[in-house]
């Protein structure tokens, strides 16, 4: 999912600025005295930085959750067992077709057969709740 990407990239940034924490605080402590309010300006800007890039991963995280959630809810009120099962695995598990046969024991044409009925299923299950 996109959404997992973005929070991936967010949380390798905070990771980064985490790690310019600690060398402004290493920095702080060596040069104490010299010009301790620029060195404790740029310390303040990047905490306030690792606070709001935080902030926004949380909130990422929880449109994530929810996302799901109605993911979940939806391949649940699918009829059919094998269709349920492929799109937990391919949409909430996010695994690659080939991992799916395999979990599945389907044939390579039998899988794409499968999700393109899961996702027709699903399709005709969500223009059924919009009428």
């Amino acid at each position: 999912m996109e959404l997992e990407e973005e929070i991936r990239r967010d949380i390798d940034h905070i990771a980064s600025l985490r790690s310019i924490v600690e060398k402004t605080t290493t920095h702080l402590s060596f040069t104490a005295g010299r010009n301790p309010s620029k060195n404790e300006k740029a310390f303040e800007n990047v905490m306030i930085q690792i606070s709001e890039e935080e902030a926004s991963l949380a909130e990422k995280q929880k449109q994530l959750v929810e996302c799901k959630m109605e993911v979940e809810n939806l391949i649940n009120c699918l009829p059919k067992q094998e269709h349920r099962e492929l799109l937990r695995y391919k949409y909430l598990e996010g695994l690659e077709m080939s991992e799916i046969r395999d979990a599945m024991l389907l044939a390579k044409s039998t899988g794409y057969d499968l999700l393109s009925n899961a996702m027709a299923s699903a399709e005709q299950y969500v223009q059924f709740i919009k009428n």
